[in-house]
């Protein structure tokens, strides 16, 4: 899946997708860097707040081999931020904050 370097479980993907659609949703891609903890489960997701780049899609194939390398520079550091995950309702919802 774009934007994990492993492969991850069926509950987490599905998890992480929200993530990609709500960084879609502003035109980006999220890149994940590692989770943080402040985990939560579900019967059809699991998954913990995340840090990571959100990227501008336009500038996402520039980033992805430095990424996948891992060997991201300090001039992609102005796009680290966190994947903070809230319970909304009986669903999951997701908002980036600044690291």
């Amino acid at each position: 899946m774009k934007g994990l370097r492993s492969q991850e479980s069926d509950r987490f993907n599905s998890y992480f997708s929200l993530i990609q659609a709500e960084a879609e949703k502003q035109a980006m891609v999220f890149f994940a860097d590692a989770g943080d903890g402040r985990d939560f489960e579900t019967e059809t997701m699991e998954g913990e707040d995340m840090m990571g780049w959100l990227i501008p899609k336009e500038k996402a194939d520039e980033f992805e081999p430095m990424w996948q390398a891992s060997e991201v520079d300090d001039s992609w550091s102005d796009y680290y931020l966190w994947a903070v995950w809230a319970k909304n309702g009986d669903g999951i919802s997701i908002r980036f904050e600044e690291y």
